[in-house]
């Protein structure tokens, strides 16, 4: 059975998500970073020269001089291969600072150079749910709309965070 209240709602927007802050300026540009740029070409061509080096003609029976090649390519392709798949480390998702003696949750939202676009305070008092399940932070302030909901990635950040969570509480 679902509750439904008895009278309609009209929203002028959508409800506040942690992939589209909200009070943001849109933007839909094409962002294109240099350094993203630069690695591609270089790896383009590091991957390149490993076929390259087998094009140069070698002795005809030279075993060394092979083995010589087949390292040389190796660690051309997988320069190359780091050099195309190297993560930057940006990320768009929000960045979560939890203040136990302030008694404060940060929200730190990413803008695309790496800087922090907006913070976004929270008392600790003020918030109606902040649960950690299953590897989700969740918070929730008292309107009920959503502050944050983040994903966990490893254990040890888990443990951290629920200690922290009970030293506020």
């Amino acid at each position: 059975m679902v509750a439904l209240p008895h009278f309609d709602r009209e929203f002028t927007q959508a409800p506040h998500s942690f992939q589209e802050p909200a009070n943001l300026p849109e933007q839909r540009l094409i962002r294109i970073d240099a350094s993203q740029v630069l690695r591609g070409v270089c790896g383009t061509a590091l991957l390149t020269s490993t076929f390259g080096v087998w094009i140069v003609p070698t002795g005809a029976g030279d075993p060394g001089m092979m083995l010589i090649k087949l390292v040389f390519s190796l660690v051309l392709f997988w320069a190359g291969m780091l050099c195309l798949f190297q993560s930057d480390g940006s990320s768009d998702l929000p960045e979560i600072a939890l203040d136990t003696r302030a008694r404060q949750l940060r929200v730190l939202y990413p803008q695309p150079g790496g800087r922090t676009a907006r913070v976004v305070v929270h008392d600790l008092d003020d918030l109606t749910e902040l649960s950690l399940r299953d590897r989700m932070l969740t918070a929730r302030d008292r309107d009920g709309r959503q502050i944050v909901s983040l994903e966990l990635h490893d254990a040890r950040t888990e443990q951290t965070l629920r200690r922290a969570l009970s030293l506020a509480a």
